[in-house]
């Protein structure tokens, strides 16, 4: 599993990748969605209403963008608004990402902003020039003065970049944005179904022999050996003897190709091979066993 936090400036594509992820398979999560259910919890509203007053309603539900204008209006009622839906949204995505395997996305447009989400696996940042992000907006309705409004409460984009484990620019045409995202969704996807699967041999060498072949053909990005003591039934017998045990780091593409080179090339008549898929690891080693294997 890769629990992957999509970010960045306003405007810049975020949604457009992530839709393209979900076509790949991701699990989804969107960060504005969870805000917005934030305000069916009477409390939510309630303290709302204290601040603000009834103005913020229409037909008796919440409408947003009254509350935009009351939250973005200066420092104190923007911190007032993050403290109100924050802390619910945050852990309403926990919750919903604990639920969900493999390749799991979350768009979290505010994600520096909330400081709450440093369980996250891998951190994408998305950009695109000022001009085109104004051209972009002016579907929802959003002036330059709008977006200048939002952006002067988030931490600088400089810093957040810094942060991320990628960037992703957007300044092109929608074929190469597509292009771009596809591209690197497929990437992470490999990296959240990395596996690692396990066999004994009989002798050292058969280890070594069987683990240089499975590097040298990119089956496995590394073979870890280690003396082990095995108990086992075979053939209606217990045998008790030394053995060596081969742990093995690939991705789920050349899993089946791996084993399949293991028991065409093990003296055993069963090898027992046994695989899991890795979760929470190491954002840098699971791309560099994606490289290593070729995915």
């Amino acid at each position: 599993m890769l629990t992957v936090a999509v970010t960045g400036d306003v405007g810049a594509g975020k949604s457009h990748l992530v839709n393209i992820w979900a076509s790949l398979g991701a699990g989804v999560i969107d960060a504005d969605s969870a805000a917005k259910s934030q305000w069916s919890k009477r409390e939510v509203l309630d303290r709302a209403l204290g601040r603000w007053g009834s103005g913020i309603l229409r037909d008796g539900a919440p409408d947003f963008r009254e509350i935009a204008k009351r939250a973005f209006s200066d420092e104190e009622e923007y911190r007032f608004m993050t403290s109100l839906i924050h802390p619910g949204t945050a852990a309403d995505i926990r919750r919903a990402a604990a639920s969900l395997r493999g390749f799991v996305v979350l768009e979290i447009p505010l994600l520096f902003e909330s400081g709450t989400f440093d369980w996250v696996d891998y951190i994408v940042y998305v950009s695109a020039p000022y001009r085109q992000r104004v051209q972009r907006n002016a579907a929802r309705e959003w002036s330059a003065e709008e977006i200048a409004r939002r952006e002067r409460f988030m931490a600088e984009r400089d810093e957040k970049m810094a942060k991320s484990n990628a960037v992703l620019v957007n300044d092109g045409d929608i074929e190469g944005w597509e292009a771009v995202s596809r591209e690197c969704g497929i990437r992470l996807s490999a990296m959240a179904t990395v596996h690692e699967f396990s066999v004994c041999c009989a002798t050292r060498e058969d280890a070594l022999r069987l683990a240089s072949l499975l590097v040298e053909k990119r089956l496995a990005a590394c073979v870890n050996i280690w003396a082990a003591w095995s108990c086992y039934l075979w053939k209606g017998g217990i045998h008790d003897e030394p053995e060596w045990h081969m742990s093995c780091k690939t991705t789920a593409r050349s899993l089946r190709p791996a084993m399949e080179c293991v028991r065409a090339n093990h003296p055993y008549e069963l090898p027992a091979i046994t695989a899991v898929e890795l979760s929470r690891s190491d954002p840098a080693t699971l791309e560099w066993i994606v490289d290593c294997c070729g995915s």
